[in-house]
Formats: C-alpha cells, sequence, structure tokens
C-alpha cells in the first residue's frame, strides 16, 4: 500500500535543536524583513512562521555540513555581476528532453530503468510523468515568461566507430558534442542504474545550442546523471551565467527513493516528505541521532497544536496547519499505488526543474527560511523541502520579471506573490482533477491559506503605518 500521511499533531516551524549545535542561527525578523526589500522603510509585516517556517536543519542537511553560508538578499542579489537580466531579446525558456533511444547506442534506453541490486532484474513501476505536465507547471511558475520548446531534433549516437563515446548533436547543427557515460558506481543509492552519463557534457550541449532569444535553456533526461568521478549521482544542476541547467527525472523513481531511504524506519518513517517534515515528533527524533554536544540556548516555542477541537480556528487556517491537514487527511488507501507514486514522481521533477531554472535567475540557495531554493545534500532532505519560494527569492523573481513586463514594477511584492499563488493554485487544482492527485493537495491548501493572507493584507486599511526604519 502507499505510504500513510503523517498523523501528528504538532507542527515545528523554527530551526531543530541540531541547528544551534551545529552552529546555525536563522537571522533575526529585522534581518529577514531587509532581505526582502532595497528600500529604507519596510511598510508591511513580516509573514509568520506558520507560513514560512524556518529551516529545519536537521543532521547531515546541507545547512547542517555548511552553517555559515552566505545569504543572499534582495539587494545582493541585484548586485551580483554575473547576473543575466530578462531582456526584450532574451526573455523565452527553452526546453529539451534527450531521447531515450539511438538506433548505435542500442543499450542506451535500458539504462533509464531501475535494477534491482540483488535480483538483477528490471523495475518497470509506474510509467514516468509527460514532461509535458512539468513544462506546463513551469509555464505556470514563470509566468509571464513563455516556455517554448526548442525546435530541433536532438540525437544521440556513437562519437565515432568503436568509441567509448556518445555524440550529442540536433538537426540544425553542424557540429557534435561528445557524451562521456560510465558505469554506476556502487554504494546504497547508485546501485539502481546500470549507466549514467556525464551531466557536464549536456551543459556543453546546452551552451552549444543555446538560441539567441533564450533566457534560458533546460535540458530534461530519464538518464541517470553524475558531475565528476568522485560524485554518485547528481539530480540538477545549473551554470547559472551560461544561461543552461539539467534535470534528470531517475532518482525520483519510487524504487530509487526506496532505496534511498525514503519513508524508511531509520529516517523517521512515512509520511514525513513536506509537509510532514515540520512534524515536531520527527523532528526530535531526528535530532536524537545527532551526536554534537548540546549547547545551552534560549528557550522557544517551536511547536504549534494542532489538536481537533483545541486548535483555534485562526490559527488552522494558516497556511502550514492547513497544509499539514491536507496531508494528514489525504487517504492514499484508496488509491492505486503505481498513481500515488507517478503523483509524487512529477510533483519531486516539478520542484527540482524550478529550482534549476531559478539559478539561472542568479539565485542563490536559501539560507532564510524553509524553501525551495534551500541546498541538498540528498533525496532524503529533497524530499522534506516546501514548494514554494520564501518572502527574499520571491522578491527577486518579482525584481526579474520587470524586465519581461514593465508594469510589474508598479504592483506591490504583496499584490506580485498573489497573482503568483493563484495562478499556481489553479494549475494544482487542474492535477487534482486527474488520476495524479496525490502529494498536490497540501500545495493547495498552502496555497489557499496564503491567498487569504494577501488578500487580508491588500483589504486592510493602514498597512503602511508605522514602517520600520532600516539602518
Amino acid at each position: 500500500m502507499p505510504p500513510r500521511a503523517c498523523g501528528h499533531t504538532k507542527l515545528h516551524l523554527a530551526v531543530s535543536p541540531h541547528a544551534t549545535d551545529v552552529g546555525y542561527t536563522q537571522p533575526t525578523p529585522t534581518v529577514l524583513s531587509k532581505a526582502t526589500t532595497t528600500a529604507r522603510k519596510i511598510t508591511t509585516p513580516l509573514p509568520p512562521p506558520t507560513t514560512f517556517p524556518a529551516p529545519l536543519v536537521l543532521p547531515n542537511d546541507d545547512l547542517s555540513l555548511d552553517p555559515k553560508y552566505p545569504s543572499q538578499s534582495l539587494l545582493s542579489w541585484k548586485r551580483l555581476k554575473e547576473r543575466n537580466p530578462i531582456t526584450p531579446i532574451r526573455n523565452k525558456i527553452y526546453h529539451l528532453t534527450l531521447p531515450v533511444r539511438s538506433t548505435e547506442a542500442t543499450d542506451l534506453q535500458s539504462w533509464t530503468i531501475p535494477v534491482d541490486p540483488e535480483t538483477k532484474s528490471q523495475i518497470r513501476g509506474p510509467p514516468s510523468p509527460l514532461w509535458e505536465d512539468v513544462t506546463d507547471y513551469l509555464s505556470t511558475f514563470f509566468h509571464p515568461l513563455e516556455l517554448v520548446e526548442y525546435p530541433s531534433i536532438t540525437t544521440v549516437s556513437k562519437w565515432s566507430p568503436g568509441s567509448q563515446y556518445l555524440a550529442l548533436s540536433t538537426s540544425s547543427s553542424r557540429s557534435a558534442i561528445q557524451l562521456r557515460t560510465r558505469p554506476s558506481p556502487d554504494g546504497p543509492e547508485t546501485s539502481c542504474y546500470t549507466h549514467q552519463l556525464c551531466l557536464l557534457d549536456i551543459l556543453d550541449f546546452a551552451i552549444e545550442i543555446l538560441p539567441e532569444d533564450a533566457y534560458t535553456l533546460i535540458i530534461f533526461t530519464r538518464h541517470d546523471l553524475y558531475e565528476t568521478e568522485e560524485d554518485d549521482f547528481c539530480i540538477g544542476r545549473a551554470f547559472g551565467g551560461s544561461r543552461v541547467c539539467v534535470v534528470s527525472s531517475a532518482r525520483y523513481h519510487p524504487f530509487s527513493e526506496q532505496l534511498a531511504g525514503v519513508g524508511s524506519d531509520e529516517f523517521g518513517g512515512k509520511g514525513h516528505d513536506w509537509p510532514g517534515s515540520h512534524c515536531a515528533k520527527f523532528v526530535q527524533e531526528m535530532c536524537q541521532e545527532s551526536d554534537q554536544p548540546s549547547r545551552k540556548k534560549k528557550k522557544r516555542k517551536i511547536a504549534a497544536e494542532l489538536e481537533e477541537g483545541t486548535t483555534d480556528d485562526i490559527l488552522a487556517r494558516t497556511p502550514m496547519h492547513r497544509a499539514m491537514a491536507a496531508h494528514i487527511s489525504e487517504n492514499s488507501s484508496a488509491v492505486k499505488h503505481r498513481e500515488y507514486e507517478r503523483s509524487i514522481w512529477l510533483s519531486r521533477i516539478c520542484k527540482t526543474a524550478s529550482h534549476e531554472i531559478l539559478h539561472c535567475f542568479g539565485i542563490d540557495h536559501c539560507t532564510y527560511y524553509a524553501c525551495m531554493m534551500q541546498g541538498t545534500t540528498s533525496i532524503l532532505e529533497d524530499t522534506r523541502q516546501p514548494f514554494y519560494l520564501c518572502p527574499v527569492d520571491q522578491a527577486k523573481i518579482k525584481e526579474a520579471m520587470v524586465g519581461k513586463d514593465e508594469n510589474i514594477a508598479k504592483l506591490s511584492k504583496e499584490q506580485w506573490e498573489l497573482d503568483w499563488c493563484r495562478r499556481m493554485n489553479t494549475y494544482c487544482g487542474s492535477i487534482v482533477s486527474r488520476d495524479i492527485s496525490l502529494g498536490w493537495r497540501p500545495i493547495i491548501a498552502w496555497l489557499e491559506g496564503r491567498i487569504e493572507e494577501l488578500e487580508a493584507i491588500q483589504g486592510a486599511e493602514g498597512t503602511k503605518d508605522d514602517p520600520i526604519e532600516i539602518d
């Protein structure tokens, strides 16, 4: 049967105890507010942690290993010399899918099918999500930019007769890019695919064929990827300054996630992907495995009650509480296992594809909040992170989109985010109407809660009174 949704009754909204142990501290409210603007005065209140929680920072998470990673505020992002602005000429997002078949490399297709490391038999599993669904998601996420399919046919062939290398080329190009491959290295997370493709060569190919009107080009593949010989695998990578990125769906295959420990008792049990990752009991159990000595720390309220009959109605309507309630109530037992797996698989790809494209906007990994732009060190951490952009990164994408439509500059950041949430809610609603709905309802619940908050801000009087002065 599919994994059961988290049934716990408390939300953990602050950083974990482990975060303090390793030296991570979430910035103060003043710093968080300042990071979202270049103005000296802040006229709107900071969203509460029931909307945008702090990053969890569990053992072996990215911020746990690098707790002093430099933050990127809106101002520092605007000053970034390597950032590419959207212009009247470069304002399209191109997408291209690598073929899985080749008349010359006959084994290429079999490399996309995971193999059971014990029986050595191929795992068929559910059908792969449609790339069309992913591009529809991206078109909604990055509106008003236009998503365009790359116009030429891409082929994979042998580099030369008898060569161990493959070649990437398009019908409109006179040259080809050499594509390195390798047998998958042994390891706990890398033994489910027989071969991998080198993502560096794929990104070189993307740079070579980048259209003149492209803001960025994203390449999709169902093959497992690696970056260097020292890597086990890599799901996505962006060369932001070069406007290109690549995303693989291979590691999100349900069998691959199972091998990685997603949903296992060792890593907190089933149902603790987002928003279940903010279950207070789960966070406590994960932090108990840390070997770091505890430091003295101030007492801080880190959990919010979500108990039937006792929860305040206002608290229950906040985005995170809504998302958790939807997560708990999803009846996965009434849905075929293959449909459940395919639904989750699609949501993972959509989030990672958005993440990599945002790197092409010059947006760095987020250290302010739990945010889809956080860095990740594993599939486990990946599944625990949200789909939404935090206020800091939402401000960056708004600023970037002014290059496409000058009228966006006239919108308040609340109106911009409200429009974004409404579009995303409409798209996610279209997914729920199909047989791949599980995992999307918590996203819708969060969006609906945030829409209500933003509509209240838009309609409230006196929201610009008593602005905060920034030194």
